[in-house]
Formats: structure tokens, C-alpha cells, sequence
């Protein structure tokens, strides 16, 4: 099994390089933070526990965290890319719990500012209706306020304030930004100041095939 890991704060680059990444590996993409979104929109008893913490900028308990990509794992066999997992050391201890001698693991950091988090998130808006992701800085819609696809009003996450956005890049300097140490021996290192394309370049050598 491949396992591709990406560190990195929110805002760093992680959901637009996974996207990219799995369409070059062919790997399915767990993305901790929509699984989570996924259950509070569910109403489920899942995402009643989590709702407080995911609007507040804080990280989930680690055991539902690590059951939720024990699942994503075991419905995937082939290999799977984690964008926002693991986030504590806990959580990459139970990560490699879940690991075989034979099982491929990588782990890629992008390493990017808390100013050039702040200003991504900040200027984000997400359609309702489809999911598409737009900034209104650096990719706008066509007309302002509405989805391309589907003429939606485009919608600011709960998450997405200033406010909440240093909160959680306090939160990562505290709590995941140990990671890098942690799987410092073949650590792929990006900067994630820069943009997608950059981002790819910089690591598609090492983790894709020719």
C-alpha cells in the first residue's frame, strides 16, 4: 500500500496539492476536515461531538479522528493520500500502527506563513450547491458572489474568519507542527508559499513515475 502524508497548516497549499497528486498516483484522497464537515451537516451523532470544536478552529479528539481513517484505510487497500492527517503525535502513532513492513510511506511538509495562511483562507468562498472552492483574491468567479457552475451564492465557512484562522494556526504550532520532527528521515520539504503548480513541480520527481 503507498501512503502519502501531507503536513502542513491550514492554508498551506494541502487540498490543492492532494488533488493534484491523486490524479497523478491515482490514490483516493481522506481529507480529515471534510469527513468532519461531511458528519456535522449529517446531523449525526458523530458530528454533534465535533461541531463545537471543528467551528472554533480546535482539533478533534484523537480517537475519532484515528476511526475515521481506520475506516478510509481499510476501504482503500490500494493506497491512499491523508490531507490534514495525522495531526498530533498520538494520531501518527496510531498511523503507523496501521502500517505494514510492506506498506510505502511518504510524508511531504509544506511549510507556509501565518500571514500567507491568513490572507488564503480569509479570501475563500465555497459554493453550497457543487462544492467548488474559489478566493476572491487570487481565483475569483466569473461574477462576483456566484458559483460558475451553478449560480449559487458562494458562502464563507464558519472557519474561515480571521479570527478563527490564527486560532488554528496556533493550534498547528502547538499541536502538529512536531510532526515535521517526528518524520524527519525522508521528509519531502515544500514551501508552501508558493503556488499549486510550484508546489507540484517540486515533489512530482519523487513521488510520481515518469
Amino acid at each position: 500500500m503507498k501512503i502519502v502524508v501531507l503536513l502542513g497548516p491550514p492554508g498551506s497549499g494541502k487540498g490543492t496539492l492532494a488533488a493534484s497528486l491523486s490524479e497523478h498516483l491515482r490514490l483516493a484522497v481522506f481529507v480529515i476536515g471534510d469527513a468532519l464537515r461531511a458528519a456535522i451537516d449529517a446531523g449525526s451523532k458523530l458530528g454533534l461531538k465535533v461541531k463545537s470544536a471543528v467551528e472554533a478552529g480546535r482539533l478533534v479528539d484523537d480517537e475519532t479522528i484515528l476511526a475515521l481513517a481506520r475506516e478510509f484505510l481499510r476501504t482503500h487497500p490500494e493506497g491512499v493520500l491523508l490531507d490534514g492527517f495525522p495531526r498530533t503525535i498520538r494520531q501518527a502513532e496510531g498511523l503507523r500502527s496501521l502500517l505494514s513492513a510492506e506498506d510505502d510511506l511518504h510524508v511531504i511538509y509544506l511549510d507556509a506563513s501565518e500571514e500567507t495562511v491568513t490572507s488564503r483562507l480569509s479570501s475563500r468562498r465555497v459554493c453550497p450547491g457543487c462544492g467548488e472552492i474559489y478566493n476572491m483574491r487570487f481565483r475569483p468567479p466569473k461574477n462576483d458572489g456566484v458559483c460558475d457552475n451553478c449560480g449559487v451564492t458562494l458562502i464563507r465557512r464558519k472557519d474561515d474568519t480571521e479570527e478563527v484562522i490564527r486560532e488554528r494556526y496556533r493550534v498547528y504550532l502547538r499541536e502538529t507542527a512536531p510532526l515535521v520532527d517526528y518524520f524527519a528521515d525522508g521528509l519531502i520539504r515544500v514551501d508552501g508559499n508558493l503556488s499549486g503548480d510550484k508546489a507540484l513541480e517540486s515533489v512530482r520527481g519523487e513521488l510520481c513515475p515518469a
